[in-house]
């Protein structure tokens, strides 16, 4: 596997080393093999960054994806954390007009998607990042951003029958992970 195969490979998954593994075993262990220096997984995760943030704030459909991604290559460590936490709480605060899908996908990012709420926004901004008022300043806002005019029925997606009652469980699961990190 050449320099230029193991980036084109890394970024088809992100840099998700679970999924290369679990899709891809034999060439993930070619890509381990080389031993690719900090340097090298830091820049490619910058460029993924870029990428990220670029398709988060175009693609409103799809702004929760865009932000879980971000939030799980941050989470990584191979970029300053500090500074693309912060550019993203950032970009966060502009997200008023997105609708409440995308509001409470990002909000349950935000909380953590696993029992030890480590994989969350929280986490990474409370522990990490050493910005955890400015996040929860930030997450009134987002929790403001809500309308409940948007509380229709969903029913052509499962899980979104009542989305009034899902936003109040996003609420609900990031004031948890709060207390539990913050």
């Amino acid at each position: 596997m050449t320099l230029e195969e193991a980036k084109e490979f890394y970024f088809s998954y992100k840099g998700f080393s679970f999924h290369m593994d679990r899709e891809e075993p034999v060439k993930y262990n070619m890509f381990r093999s080389l031993s690719l220096g900090k340097e090298v997984l830091q820049k490619w995760d910058e460029e993924l960054l870029k990428e990220q943030f670029a398709r988060m704030t175009e693609d409103s459909e799809r702004a929760w994806v865009y932000h879980g991604d971000i939030l799980k290559i941050i989470s990584r460590g191979n970029c300053d954390i500090s500074f693309r936490a912060e550019r993203l709480l950032k970009e966060m605060g502009k997200m008023e007009r997105l609708d409440a899908k995308n509001l409470m996908l990002i909000m349950e990012n935000m909380a953590g998607r696993t029992e030890s709420l480590k994989d969350g926004g929280v986490y990474l901004f409370c522990r990490h990042a050493k910005l955890g008022k400015q996040m929860e300043e930030v997450m009134k806002q987002f929790i403001g951003f809500f309308d409940p005019k948007d509380g229709r029925s969903r029913e052509d997606e499962p899980g979104w029958y009542d989305t009034k009652e899902r936003f109040g469980r996003a609420v609900r699961l990031y004031r948890s992970a709060i207390g539990k990190w913050g």
